[in-house]
């Protein structure tokens, strides 16, 4: 397969999540095609568990945390667009066709597309930009040449440092209004501490 083929590469940071992980990958790798490159970024576990699976598995030698696991995916990607996916969410059974689909009919630097939360009854539907308080890399698409390297030396809060730089860009932006991403808001400092559980319209 040729690079210029490879519409989307997707960029998994791994930290001993084996269990949703697998879950994630039993929804993810059915919808794969050729224009698709999946990254799995074990971010010094040495889990040989993960080497089963049929997608790029880069084994760290040492722990660095999400950012540096992130630019190592970065660094390998080859796809026109990247997309982030946490290791412990899970995403739609259409994902991939629909940002395939976004890609193929439109021209965009980033797109947002909505989410919704795993464990409560919050759902954020963007019509527009995301509310102020999200601030997570993973309900985008981000054409390559437009993503930049994450600050290695941010190990908290890596996201919101990230996309100020990203949303201080002048790019052009485009919007998938249906909900492609599941957050797993069962974890201390999840985004959903900071709203309240319910749907989030952001027109």
């Amino acid at each position: 397969m040729k690079k210029e083929d490879l519409l989307i590469s997707v960029i998994i940071p791994y930290y001993k999540t084996y269990d949703e992980t697998v879950r994630l990958l039993d929804v993810l790798i059915p919808q794969l095609t050729n224009e698709v490159e999946v990254f799995l970024v074990d971010d010094g576990c040495h889990d040989e568990r993960l080497d089963q699976f049929n997608v790029n598995v880069i084994h760290l030698e040492e722990n660095h945390g999400l950012s540096h696991a992130r630019n190592v995916g970065i660094k390998q990607a080859k796809g026109k667009y990247i997309v982030f996916i946490d290791s412990d969410d899970l995403v739609s059974d259409d994902y991939i066709e629909t940002l395939l689909d976004k890609i193929k009919t439109s021209e965009f630097d980033y797109c947002y597309f909505s989410w919704k939360a795993l464990n409560s009854n919050l759902q954020v539907i963007i019509k527009d930009n995301p509310p102020d308080w999200n601030l997570a890399v993973w309900n985008a698409i981000y054409k390559r040449e437009y993503v930049e390297l994450f600050d290695d030396n941010v190990r908290i809060y890596e996201d919101v440092f990230w996309q100020q730089i990203m949303r201080s860009k002048n790019g052009k932006k485009e919007i998938i209004d249906k909900i492609l991403y599941y957050y797993n808001d069962g974890r201390p400092g999840s985004l959903t501490n900071s709203c309240d559980n319910k749907e989030v319209v952001v027109a």
